[in-house]
């Protein structure tokens, strides 16, 4: 097991063995939010055939439009119809928009600009050969790449899909994710605690970041003071119905604390034990059957930190997702007045305007407190002994939703 190390090498640790779930098909419409598990491609052009952009005369004519005797409408095409003839020379036909063109069409004449008169139409402005049609395969064409393997499937590429009939989606499995968190004095949120006692707010926190990174959430659970042997087979219990299972607290004394004591319990293989960073130095990670189980501190802010730096990567990569958040330079409005120590993450709240990203510090900075959390969306990364942060001094942001 490694002791104290680097945040990027514990992060490199987890990823080394995390490879992405296998694919499920699911409905269109269960598929939103889900990542797609192969390439998917056009198997016809849209549109497959000329259609016409507005409601008007289809006309088949020279370059320019018509002279005095306008054009003879040869029929008139209702939305879902198609022409029973090609359009000749001088002929006509009316179209609504999104209509199949007939052949022979030359332009699409908007019926704003038309004057009938008997049997034949004429125009009011100079019709150009082209105008208003959409042309085959002008949004896609047969072949063409729709979505890629890896990509998180949005409401617009859901549109595409159904365009193409795309009724089912081949969708990486969700992550199983099980969260325990530890101590004797935490009850569950549903519960009244007694004095002495608090309730669990780390669990929902996990379960809910969980969820947003594509998640299913199978458990949320508080050990209480069970003895050793039920909380080998609690946690036992809990892996087997998880890909991955993320701890809360108990992971602050270290080989005596009970995160530690738990896992060698069930014959875990300790990967590390404390990363050197602010908060959420005592942090960990182990591995048996194949399953990875993270440990995070018990105290708000750092399970949070926690979450965002070691379980969102897993999360992530489990399914083919790009495992980090993006990072960012910007502009800091306020001061944080601490200095040196360890790689220090703040809590902050970042936007982006006409002059780049700005990031505000957030009050409530201690790792015990849940205040900063409400308006987070992102971390402040400080690295180790760094001076006091100045208002208008950039930083490096991680930012966690846009």
């Amino acid at each position: 097991m490694l002791r104290n190390v680097k945040l990027e090498e514990a992060q490199d640790i987890l990823l080394s063995l995390t490879a992405p779930l296998p694919g499920e098909t699911v409905p269109l419409l269960q598929a939103l939010g889900r990542v797609a598990a192969r390439d998917l491609y056009a198997d016809q052009s849209l549109p497959p055939c000329p259609q016409a952009v507005v409601d008007g005369y289809a006309v088949c004519a020279g370059v320019n439009s018509c002279g005095g005797g306008g054009y003879v409408v040869k029929e008139r095409l209702s939305p879902g119809k198609t022409a029973t003839s090609p359009l000749s020379s001088g002929q006509a036909a009316y179209v609504a928009t999104g209509c199949a063109l007939p052949a022979g069409t030359t332009a699409v004449v908007p019926h704003e600009i038309a004057r009938l008169s008997g049997e034949r139409v004429v125009f009011t402005e100079e019709v150009l050969q082209g105008d208003n049609i959409r042309e085959p395969g002008e949004d896609f064409q047969a072949g063409s790449l729709l979505v890629s393997r890896g990509t998180r499937l949005s409401p617009g590429l859901t549109s595409v899909l159904a365009a193409f009939g795309k009724n089912n989606v081949t969708v990486f499995r969700r992550p199983k994710v099980a969260v325990l968190s530890l101590g004797g004095g935490v009850v569950s949120y549903h519960n009244i605690p007694e004095p002495g006692q608090l309730r669990d707010s780390n669990g929902p926190l996990i379960a809910a970041l969980a969820l947003e990174d594509g998640g299913q959430v199978t458990n949320v659970e508080v050990s209480g003071g069970e003895s050793a042997a039920c909380l080998k087979e609690h946690l036992e219990n809990l892996m087997q119905q998880a890909d991955l299972v993320i701890t809360t607290g108990g992971a602050a004394s270290g080989d005596d604390d009970q995160a530690t004591y738990m896992l060698k319990n069930i014959g875990a293989y300790l990967l590390f034990w404390g990363i050197k960073i602010k908060p959420g130095s005592h942090s960990g990670a182990a591995i048996v059957n194949n399953k990875i189980i993270i440990a995070l501190s018990g105290n708000p802010a750092a399970c949070a930190a926690g979450y965002h730096l070691l379980a969102g990567p897993v999360l992530r990569a489990l399914q083919e997702l790009p495992p980090y958040p993006k990072v960012l330079s910007a502009t800091c409005t306020n001061s944080f007045h601490k200095e040196g120590g360890p790689r220090r993450f703040l809590q902050g709240y970042a936007v982006c305007d006409d002059k780049g990203w700005s990031v505000t510090i957030l009050p409530g900075q201690k790792s015990s407190m849940l205040q900063a959390l409400t308006k987070s969306n992102a971390l402040i990364d400080l690295p180790a002994g760094s001076p006091p942060v100045e208002k208008d001094q950039e930083v490096s942001i991680i930012l966690l939703y846009s």
